[in-house]
């Protein structure tokens, strides 16, 4: 069994906060029978983080989050059950299931609204101080992730920091984008970083998480924008060098440190860059900030049902009677070699051919991370369509005992210390304009030199330099749900979605050329300005208006 923090449903937290900013406001336990004891902090902290990962159909980062890089290069999607055919042909709308029926808007309001007592509750609990402080650092770290997810996404939200008792506590306006950062999402932060716990990462916020997360923060607001109103905004320069000072504190002074040994278990290799997410390794040196999930009800992941695009390596791989792997003596064919577990496939999430094509030849992050082949401990080999390993549990798709697609035992790493070394690497550059000499070259090359790539050449311009951080970061965080926002804050969205390669080809390694995406995509759109951003949702919308709400221009 994993060693991992099962985080608990709180009853409190769970009364009626479905949806946020409802007609009927929520109903808790009063702060006088709860709120006693260290134990009844602990617990109620523990709560706030199972918004993130509740076990759910709709779990945040154990199913649906995800689709916010569909259609985008690195990502797309070949099914058209729930409406993921609007995403590949860029026809979102404010009713769409995503937003409402699978909760990706009202599940960061539950984690909010479970923040704030916490907030509220913990500092009259009388225990040790350090204590105290540390679990409403974790509590105001989550809330500003809540938030930053928020703002991102749909731009303007209400400013919600108290506990929600009254019509008047959830009758609000939205505010702007720019108050929520200065006023919620960095004195949060700050306050983690002081006061949460100077030590790896465990399953629970540490200073160094709220570090990372703050850097991305200042990245973030250094770069581009779209505002609920349609503008485009760029941001301030100088969060360029609190970005890259705030990394650095992580490279020069945590505990953390990128894995560079692979795990060799009898003919099954994993690359060190995999390692990370390794069923057997779980909550690694590098790792930040991660999500646990098991194999249990309740508490497992879908990722890996929604990341299969098929169940077996049949036009990749070729037709099933092929031997595609006979000249090393393996004599079975395609068919033969589906994997066991004959995985469900919904093709929601799956590798596009442009994201293939884009690593460099040697790079050990393609063939581990767009796994189209496994072998297990034992030597046997099974085949399947280009797939995000990432996503994937293994033991499911080799049908262990004990395995639903409804509770694989994959983990979602959310924040690494790789996110550390490319964020230094790319504020330095933008601060300096040129980083010849600079350690940024040594943060860039730690990350290329674990994938098994050489240096980058020295001397390269500021512009070079920035175009291959953004590569890095590209290939070394696929499918870690970082990929749009990265376009939007380098203002890339529409030129590196435009004409996309959507056919698979022999030159790629498949057998066949074939297409393994919505007929609606043709991998030629436009990505429309106004999805930028995502709409808010229909139905709390109508529940706004006399509040002054206007849905996000161009929806």
């Amino acid at each position: 069994m994993k060693n991992i923090l099962l985080l608990l449903f709180i009853v409190f937290a769970m009364s009626s906060c479905e949806d946020f900013l409802q007609e009927n406001p929520p109903t808790f336990i009063s702060s006088t029978n709860y709120w006693k004891t260290e134990s009844d902090a602990r617990t109620g902290c523990d709560g706030v983080y199972k918004a993130l990962n509740d076990g759910s159909s709709n779990s945040i980062y154990g199913r649906w989050w995800p689709a916010v890089d569909v259609a985008t290069d690195d990502v797309t999607s070949k099914v058209r059950r729930n409406n993921f055919a609007a995403w590949m042909s860029h026809s979102i709308t404010s009713s769409h299931s995503w937003f409402d029926a699978w909760k990706m808007y009202s599940s960061f309001w539950v984690g909010i609204s479970r923040a704030n007592m916490v907030i509220h509750n913990v500092p009259n609990i009388e225990m040790d101080e350090a204590k105290r402080n540390a679990i409403v650092g974790e509590a105001k770290a989550l809330r500003a992730l809540f938030y930053y997810h928020l703002v991102r996404a749909y731009g303007d939200v209400p400013k919600v920091v108290h506990i929600v008792k009254g019509k008047e506590d959830y009758s609000l306006p939205r505010t702007n984008v720019e108050s929520i950062y200065d006023e919620i999402i960095v004195p949060d932060l700050k306050y983690a970083e002081e006061n949460c716990q100077d030590e790896l990462h465990k399953g629970r916020i540490t200073k160094w998480t709220a570090k990372v997360i703050l850097a991305d923060v200042y990245l973030t607001r250094a770069g581009w924008r779209r505002s609920s109103q349609g503008e485009f905004v760029q941001g301030d320069a100088s969060y360029w060098a609190l970005a890259r000072d705030k990394a650095k504190e992580i490279i020069d002074n945590s505990p953390h440190e990128l894995v560079t040994a692979p795990i060799v278990n009898g003919k099954n290799i994993t690359p060190a860059c995999g390692v990370p997410w390794s069923l057997e390794n779980p909550f690694s040196k590098e790792s930040m900030m991660e999500l646990a999930h098991i194999n249990e009800g309740g508490f497992g992941s879908w990722i890996t049902r929604e990341c299969s695009p098929f169940s077996n390596g049949l036009k990749f791989w070729g037709k099933g009677g092929a031997k595609p792997l006979l000249k090393e003596g393996i004599k079975k064919n395609v068919i033969q070699m589906r994997f066991p577990g004959k995985p469900a496939a919904s093709g929601m999430f799956i590798p596009s051919v442009d994201l293939w094509r884009s690593f460099e030849a040697g790079d050990e992050r393609k063939d581990w991370g767009l796994m189209t082949r496994y072998i297990t401990p034992e030597g046997d080999n099974y085949l399947c369509q280009p797939t995000f390993r990432k996503y994937v549990d293994t033991d499911y798709f080799l049908g262990k005992e004990n395995t639903t697609f409804m509770n694989t035992n994959v983990n979602f790493i959310m924040y690494r210390y790789a996110d550390a070394l490319l964020i230094y690497a790319e504020a330095a550059n933008e601060v300096k304009a040129s980083v010849n000499g600079d350690d940024a070259y040594d943060a860039i090359n730690e990350v290329r030199n674990r994938a098994g790539l050489a240096d980058l050449p020295g001397g390269l311009s500021q512009e070079d330099f920035r175009k291959a951080v953004w590569h890095e970061r590209r290939v070394e965080f696929h499918a870690e749900c970082k990929r749009k926002f990265d376009l939007v804050r380098t203002n890339r969205l529409k030129t590196e979605t435009a004409n996309i390669a959507v056919k698979w080809e022999k030159s790629d390694g498949a057998a066949i050329a074939f297409v393994n995406s919505h007929a609606e995509y043709t991998g030629t759109q436009v990505w429309p300005d106004h999805e930028w951003l995502f709409p808010i949702p229909e139905t709390e919308l109508n529940l706004n208006k006399e509040n002054g709400w206007v849905q996000n221009e161009g929806y």
